[in-house]
């Protein structure tokens, strides 16, 4: 059974909009067209249309298969080499959390 979901925020959404035109931006860089990607990835490319459009239900599997065929793989491993920070909300706001006592 599949399931709609949606972001709870703007950012998410405008978020998964950028990661989407990115990834047609290689696409297109490379000439390929979804047809031919599709082929290199293994995804149907009515699926890499809705995540060139920022779907939600796009599996995170998905992106990975993607990005690992457009050679753009690495582009994920910088933000997994950064550190983490612990951080919280505060009406809206990122905020780094003080652990000094």
């Amino acid at each position: 059974m599949r399931h709609s979901y949606e972001f709870t925020s703007f950012a998410a959404s405008e978020a998964a909009k950028r990661l989407g035109e990115r990834i047609r931006q290689a696409r297109k860089a490379q000439h390929l067209t979804l047809k031919a990607l599709e082929h290199q990835c293994r995804v149907h490319r009515t699926t890499l249309s809705r995540l060139e459009k920022g779907d939600p239900n796009v599996t995170f599997a998905v992106v990975l298969m993607v990005l690992e065929a457009l050679g753009e793989l690495q582009e994920l491993e910088l933000v997994l080499s950064q550190p983490h920070v612990p951080r919280t909300k505060r009406e809206g706001a990122v905020v780094e959390l003080d652990t000094d006592f």
